[in-house]
């Protein structure tokens, strides 16, 4: 009886080891059963989401232009838009296809996506109609792009309202608009809000308050608010001057290829010098 006992351990033993072996044989297996349980749409959104759609599967990384593989993204992406997907995988669609260069159907494709209230591609919509010369639809696509909180169409409203395209020219609203985009992190942005304020064409000039917004740009790397800083501290217009911080800025504008920079920057350091010379040499060498 004790001998069939301990028989009967070892049998339950050996299969116990059996069942524990083939979970483990399954636990390593489990990683590529989930990886090829991945449907076309999270394909699409793993291989096609862009860094500058706020509507996107953000449990992806963005993948840029350049980086798409064309052939998984296309197959997914075609698969979960004939699945009706919606509009996220209609633009990551269209932007595939155009990186493809099947224009045509990207065009129709981004169409369906804006009028589906995608609002990257609205804004991205919106630059095609402009181009064929409808700057009035481009700019209520950028007004709907930009209430749903897209950048792009925010700065692209703050152009619009400045230069008076598709709408009444109004300094005021694209100060706004641009104020909008440059909270968001846009350099160009604060940049053109500070011309508008530097000016004083559209709205009353305020010098102070532009000299804020362009070293806000400068800090943001720049060059043209480096430039327009750099003078108003070498005249003292709205800051107080600073022949020294301004010869500063434009060697920092110099060293990043602006010709015009690179004169001022000679000419506040006193004609040809050593140091001029370094700057002439090294702001070449690429």
């Amino acid at each position: 009886m004790e001998n069939q006992r301990k028989t009967g351990i070892r049998i339950f033993n050996a299969l116990l080891l059996a069942i524990v072996s083939f979970l483990a044989l399954a636990a390593i297996a489990l990683p590529p059963a989930r990886a090829a349980e991945l449907s076309a749409v999270d394909i699409c959104d793993r291989e096609a989401g862009s860094i500058f759609d706020l509507q996107r599967n953000q449990a992806f990384p963005a993948v840029a232009t350049e980086d798409m593989k064309i052939g998984i993204a296309l197959s997914a992406c075609r698969e979960a838009y004939n699945q009706h997907a919606g509009a996220r995988i209609e633009f990551q669609l269209a932007r595939v296809l155009d990186k493809a260069g099947q224009k045509i159907q990207s065009l129709r494709i981004l169409s369906e996506a804006a009028e589906h209230g995608h609002a990257l591609a609205m804004t991205n919509y919106a630059v095609l109609v402009g181009e064929q010369g409808d700057i009035k639809t481009e700019f209520a696509l950028n007004q709907k792009a930009a209430a749903a909180g897209n950048i792009l169409a925010a700065y692209n409203l703050g152009v619009a309202y400045r230069d008076g395209m598709g709408t009444a020219a109004n300094g005021k609203l694209a100060i706004e608009w641009f104020e909008r985009a440059t909270l968001a992190g846009d350099d160009i942005a604060a940049f053109n809000l500070a011309v508008i304020l530097d000016e004083g064409k559209l709205v009353p000039e305020d010098n102070a308050r532009a000299a804020r917004f362009y070293r806000l740009a400068v800090e943001r790397g720049n060059v043209d608010a480096m430039v327009n800083l750099g003078l108003m501290l070498e005249t003292g217009e709205g800051v107080t001057k600073d022949s020294s911080a301004a010869r500063a800025i434009f060697r920092k504008a110099a060293a990043e290829g602006d010709a015009f920079a690179e004169r001022k920057f000679a000419e506040l350091s006193g004609g040809s010098n050593f140091e001029t010379a370094m700057l002439d040499k090294t702001s070449r060498i690429k």
